[in-house]
């Protein structure tokens, strides 16, 4: 008898088999497989294989909201996923485009809105639209707030400040030369929208004014409520968007929630139809005698309507840690695509352990839904309560039993003693407290060989690309120059990604280091980090690269002066402004890592810069900020932050009126701009 000594080949075995194999495949891992050979591509290309991997590692992932509502395939949308977070990760962007000049303007949800002349533009950039929407900023406020007829005509300079934007609906401030108060607007910009206005009020306070929206339920806060002590507070404001319903309910009065700089120590997102707030800040004589500080946190249901809230704390770090850069400090509030749940970002540069170098590492800490239960080590604070607890029954436990929320109203000045020692971290305390490996980044490990750092006013933009893993900067990198004068600038994106060790390495000396931080038990003066994967700090790279042409470099920065630059980035792009020879205008730059984001400017270049032999000739300095004025009317326009230089021009302007919509589509200024590339490289 003849034994088959063939060997078993992964694509020949059994489509049940296959099924359990690919089940427990990561996006990554799914994506390489099917990249073997041709038997296993066909086999992956299976919608229900990547529908269950998907649902199993980024069921919230906007690619996995696109495949469930019948968008693209669930194939697509892992490839589309692996290969955005390779080009963060790699530092190999897909394009680069000049989207219009303007004075400012806000990146949010996939939207550019900003303000050119007296126009508010609005550019779907996920989609690669080809049309904005064109909000006429003098028309419609003639419309909405009474007297601004009046204020226009005696030259009253209007300045219009954005705060946010979401499903479609754009809020900013109107502030009016001469007029005390400014307005608070929120405006419906999608296409065919029967009823644009969704709120306006006059404010008494803009006082670190936050806005938070999700086109159904509006929140909005100010640093301006002042307790009995004289200290400022913030208080909270919440306004049914659907029926326009203004709380005429005292704010919610954040009572214990220090920090004042938003994106500093202190944030606000909306998560649910709930408001989160976070602070990374409390008392500080409580935290030095506690030895370790912590996050105080807040989440607020729409329509509450009480005075004082319940903090609950989680725990940050343990001040042995080793010292901390306080200025490079950020923090965020992110939602984990894996679990759907509110996340806490924070980056800190610390000196760890107390050794001479100081690195910066970013740190993830997940917060519980508004429907969960509390979470076990959680600290739950209750900032006034005065009336006893009693016991409740079953039939009062939906109401009075809320995971967030207290009703007392007893002075701020009685707190409840911390259930913490108060000379160090015992070994029960130090136990307790864990991070999890794959929510701690360390920019730098053992294995790092390439340490390419910038100081601070070099550093113009900081984020963290948490799907890919990334530290993303945008930073100012001087060319080599030897001639005597002032150095040319040169904007360049830093990134340095994490990677996943090589199981067949893991006993090699020099990748089995790791930081004592992130591997070992906790010991008396470090906290107990627990990994799940085998990953490290891969190396630091730079693009544009050192080769790159003078054209792309232009593009990047127009004047070779980086100043006055803006930046917002979100999981497949980054967007800034950056300083144009015309003043009060600026250039707005997209760097895409989505390979799906192809504008009809973008020229086809190889990544390190220099022109495809393909590709036609590129002039970059055909057109300039001049090219954006033009428009499809022929108005005279004025601009929204000076007053109409012509009464003659006022009174076209109100002639106009009523015979043109305040809101249309017109064509996309990065049309006429045509400045852009599409890098032409072998991927991964």
């Amino acid at each position: 008898m003849r034994l088959c000594t063939r060997e078993a080949k992964l694509h020949s075995l059994p489509y049940d088999v296959l099924y359990q194999v690919v089940e427990d495949l990561d996006l990554s891992d799914f994506n390489n497989l099917s990249r073997v050979n041709r038997s296993l591509y066909n086999l992956l290309q299976n919608d229900q294989l990547a529908k269950r991997t998907i649902k199993k590692y980024v069921p919230h992932s906007k690619e996995a909201q696109w495949a469930t509502a019948g968008n693209i395939s669930f194939r697509q949308a892992i490839g589309r996923i692996h290969d955005m977070q390779q080009a963060v990760a790699m530092a190999e962007p897909y394009s680069v485009a000049v989207l219009s000049y303007a004075a400012t303007f806000i990146y949010r949800d996939g939207v550019l809105s900003y303000i050119l002349d007296n126009e508010i533009r609005v550019l779907n950039v996920h989609r690669a639209d080809s049309t904005e929407q064109v909000v006429d900023v003098h028309n419609i406020l003639r419309r909405i707030i009474p007297t601004y007829r009046q204020q226009e005509a005696a030259d009253r300079s209007a300045q219009i400040t954005f705060l946010h934007y979401s499903s479609g609906v754009l809020a900013f401030l109107v502030e009016i030369d001469g007029d005390a108060h400014a307005w608070l607007i929120l405006l419906d910009v999608t296409p065919g929208c029967s009823r644009r206005l969704k709120f306006i009020k006059q404010l008494e306070c803009t006082r670190r004014l936050f806005v938070r929206h999700n086109g159904i339920h509006l929140f909005y806060g100010v640093h301006s409520y002042v307790d009995a002590s004289g200290e400022l507070l913030w208080a909270v404001h919440w306004v049914d968007l659907t029926r326009n319903i203004k709380a005429d309910m005292p704010p919610t009065v954040l009572d214990k929630l220090a920090g004042t700089e938003i994106g500093h120590n202190v944030c606000f997102e909306l998560f649910d139809n709930h408001l989160y707030a976070v602070s990374n800040t409390i008392d500080s004589e409580e935290e030095a005698l506690n030895w370790r500080s912590y996050y105080e946190w807040i989440c607020i249901p729409p329509a509450f309507n009480r005075r004082r809230v319940r903090m609950e704390r989680i725990w940050r770090r343990d001040h042995l840690e080793g010292p901390i850069n306080d200025t490079w400090t950020e923090m965020s509030l992110r939602m984990d695509e894996a679990t759907g749940r509110p996340m806490i970002l924070e980056c800190r540069r610390e000196w760890r352990e107390g050794r001479s170098d100081h690195v910066r590492t970013y740190y993830a800490e997940p917060l519980r839904l508004a429907s969960e239960p509390p979470i076990t080590g959680e600290i739950q604070r209750e900032t006034e309560q005065a009336e006893p607890r009693v016991t409740q029954s079953s039939s009062s436990l939906s109401i009075s039993t809320h995971p967030f929320l207290g009703s007392g109203i007893a002075p701020s000045n009685i707190t409840l003693p911390a259930p913490l020692p108060l000379n160090g971290p015992s070994a029960e305390d130090l136990a307790r407290h864990k991070r999890i490996g794959k929510h701690v980044h360390s920019e730098y490990t053992g294995s790092c060989c390439t340490r390419k750092e910038f100081i601070l006013a070099k550093t113009k933009y900081r984020t963290y690309n948490f799907s890919a893993r990334s530290f993303v900067d945008l930073v100012n990198d001087p060319e080599p120059n030897n001639r005597v004068g002032a150095a040319t600038d040169r904007l360049r994106l830093r990134i340095n990604s994490r990677k996943r060790k090589c199981t067949l390495s893991s006993g090699d000396e020099h990748a089995s280091k790791r930081s004592k931080l992130d591997s070992t038990p906790l010991s008396s003066t470090t906290a107990a980090v627990t990994t799940e994967k085998d990953d490290e700090s891969d190396n630091v790279r730079l693009w544009p690269p050192d080769n790159a042409d003078e054209d792309l470099i232009k593009l990047l920065c127009p004047t070779r002066q980086a100043t006055n630059i803006y930046a917002i980035a979100d999981e497949r792009s980054l967007i800034y402004s950056v300083d144009t020879d015309e003043p009060h205008k600026q250039a707005i730059i997209l760097i895409s890592f989505d390979p799906q984001i192809h504008l009809p400017c973008m020229r086809s270049r190889r990544n390190d810069g220099t022109q495809s032999a393909l590709s036609a000739p590129v002039g970059i300095s055909l057109l300039g900020p001049e090219d954006a004025k033009k428009s499809t009317s022929r108005r005279q326009k004025c601009s929204i932050f000076s007053p109409c230089s012509s009464a003659a021009a006022a009174a076209a302007s109100n002639s106009s009126t009523s015979s043109k919509p305040s809101v249309q589509t017109e064509a996309a200024m990065h049309l006429s701009i045509d400045k852009g590339y599409w890098f032409d490289v072998k991927r991964w």
